[in-house]
């Protein structure tokens, strides 16, 4: 009898979550949405109240949300993105397309090595692009009690009109659990402001076009603002001796920040870079404590990518360690 009545009520709620998922558009918040998008953007109601009643609800979207990678220490970050994979496939997916990254650098200032990191950090080179609908992802987050709502549900109005203007279907566009879209994994807002095609044309594919790929990620970072030829971080080191500083006292540290001090921690060539340009301290949380670099302004760039530092990190390292493989294969 005990598992009969666990079967009827487990139906039950199977078929209420059903119901509830099916008229998603019926909740006031998505009502509200929808109204604004008719008025503001002149879509027609209809097939909105459509769309939003494919909405699934997905428990695994909100979890992800409140526990990204980029809160995890930078040591274990380093390990899963900063990887002998990533490395030797940049470099192959450099040689593929090297015409193309060669003219993006010298369109737009970028260097190719930052353009390949990126892809490869974002999406492994276009391996992993997202598993969910976008459709699905920015909704369980827009209309949820998340902090983060409001700025999900400006996303979800620039996705449904990115999908006007690029002619996409916005309930097959695939993406991450956050909304992000195509290899570079910009967010609806970032797509329709700074992707771009290599061509000219008014479709731009960031899913399989590789000329369009590289070009909006190339023209991301230069609108906001990369310099070219300028540093990007250096370590900060303690008479050469790279992690020595990592285990001094905080008033040591402290005390590290004078100028006068800085010729103690920095090779030559490092401390000629922050004479001549501006930075900061970049403190990495490790188990061991923190991992210590000075970070200029093409740092702060790639943050507006993503807004951590651990991220802003692993793509200058992957870039460096690409750059070096590529130039060693090259000579040898």
């Amino acid at each position: 009898m005990n598992k009969f009545l666990i079967l009827i009520l487990t139906s039950l709620f199977l078929h209420c979550t059903a119901y509830a998922n099916t008229h998603f558009a019926n909740r006031p918040n998505v009502k509200l949405f929808i109204q604004q998008m008719v008025k503001h953007h002149h879509f027609k109601k209809a097939p909105l109240v459509a769309l939003f009643n494919t909405v699934t609800m997905r428990p695994a979207i909100m979890r992800k949300i409140r526990a990204p990678l980029e809160k995890e220490p930078w040591n274990i970050y380093q390990h899963l993105f900063v990887t002998e994979w990533r490395v030797k496939q940049g470099v192959k997916y450099w040689e593929r397309n090297d015409a193309a990254l060669a003219h993006a650098e010298k369109k737009y200032g970028v260097p190719a090595s930052i353009i390949v990191a990126t892809i490869g950090i974002e999406t492994k080179y276009g391996l992993h692009t997202g598993k969910f609908r976008v459709i699905d992802s920015l909704s369980n987050i827009a209309f949820s009690k998340s902090s983060r709502a409001p700025f999900f549900r400006d996303e979800l109005k620039e996705f449904l009109l990115l999908a006007r203007e690029q002619h996409l279907n916005p309930a097959k566009v695939m993406g991450s659990y956050a909304g992000a879209m195509g290899q570079p994994q910009f967010m609806p807002s970032s797509y329709r402001r700074f992707a771009v095609s290599y061509h000219g044309r008014h479709q731009i594919d960031l899913s399989n076009n590789q000329l369009d790929i590289i070009a909006s990620i190339a023209n991301f970072y230069k609108l906001h603002g990369w310099e070219t030829h300028k540093p990007i971080a250096v370590p900060i080191l303690s008479n050469d001796r790279p992690f020595h500083f990592f285990f001094l006292s905080q008033k040591e540290k402290n005390r590290l920040m004078s100028r006068s001090a800085l010729i103690n921690y920095s090779s030559t060539q490092d401390l000629e870079l922050l004479k001549n340009n501006p930075h900061k301290l970049i403190a990495l949380p490790t188990y061991w404590g923190n991992e210590n670099w000075f970070g200029f302004h093409n740092f702060d760039v790639i943050k507006r990518y993503n807004a951590s530092d651990l991220y802003a990190m692993s793509i200058w390292q992957l870039s460096h360690r690409i750059l070096s493989l590529r130039e060693k294969t090259a000579d040898g």
